[in-house]
């Protein structure tokens, strides 16, 4: 009998426990926290001034090379931009340090297929390909910017200049000029006087140009001759 009388208090005494345990102590509230911003790009100033309004805290945790942000940014960060840490908890950064620099490979006399394929090989992009006249062979690249031997990031552009060909320009016409006047014509305008023969036209004076080739307004490259027919 005296033993049931313990076990009836006993259970009395938990139930009223469980009952003044849910009834009087308040619920754990839950733990407040706040989210991380991206720090990657900035400098450690920057990144502390983005952290200590949230009550984060930024670790650096040393340097490594990293050529895809400037020196001295924050190259890597743990945890990373939008995760949510609790107030005075620890963001950790590594600082970029600029390893070797990397160098524009000189590319004038290469295709464009195979200045590509040199940048790649040096860490680098080709960019615009730009067709300037020139008397290199149509095609080729004459020149790069920034140019051969420039100190680049990784990843960086390389603008090509490649060869159009030769710059033309319209021939002036020296039908109805005399030899001599028809040389200084074409000399002026950057072309020179080619063979000469005798032709006959009725519409001209004797010792006049007749006719020409490559004929007048016709796009040539400077410096090409110009056959001269001389009414005879």
């Amino acid at each position: 009998m005296r033993h049931l009388v313990t076990v009836i208090v006993a259970a009395a005494v938990s139930a009223g426990t469980y009952v003044v345990m849910h009834l009087y102590v308040a619920p754990a509230l839950p733990v407040s926290t706040v989210e991380v911003p991206p720090l990657v790009g900035l400098s450690p100033e920057q990144a502390r001034g983005l952290l200590e309004p949230r009550g984060l805290l930024l670790v650096l945790d040393g340097e490594r090379v990293d050529d895809k942000v400037a020196a001295g940014t924050v190259a890597e960060q743990r945890p990373l931009g939008g995760s949510r840490l609790r107030r005075s908890d620890e963001v950790h950064a590594t600082l970029a340090r600029a390893g070797e620099p990397l160098h524009v490979p000189k590319l004038a006399g290469l295709t464009v297929d195979a200045a590509r394929a040199a940048l790649h090989e040096a860490r680098l992009r080709a960019g615009n390909v730009v067709p300037t006249p020139s008397d290199a062979t149509p095609g080729t690249v004459t020149g790069s910017t920034p140019p051969a031997g420039a100190d680049a990031l990784r990843d960086a552009l390389v603008d090509l200049t490649v060869s159009s060909g030769p710059a033309t320009q319209p021939v002036p016409s020296v039908i109805g000029k005399r030899l001599s006047s028809a040389k200084g014509v074409l000399e002026k305008a950057g072309f020179a006087v080619g063979g000469t023969r005798y032709g006959s036209n009725d519409d001209y004076d004797q010792g006049v140009i007749i006719s020409q080739n490559p004929p007048a307004g016709s796009q040539a490259s400077p410096g090409v001759k110009i056959d001269l027919t001389i009414n005879d």
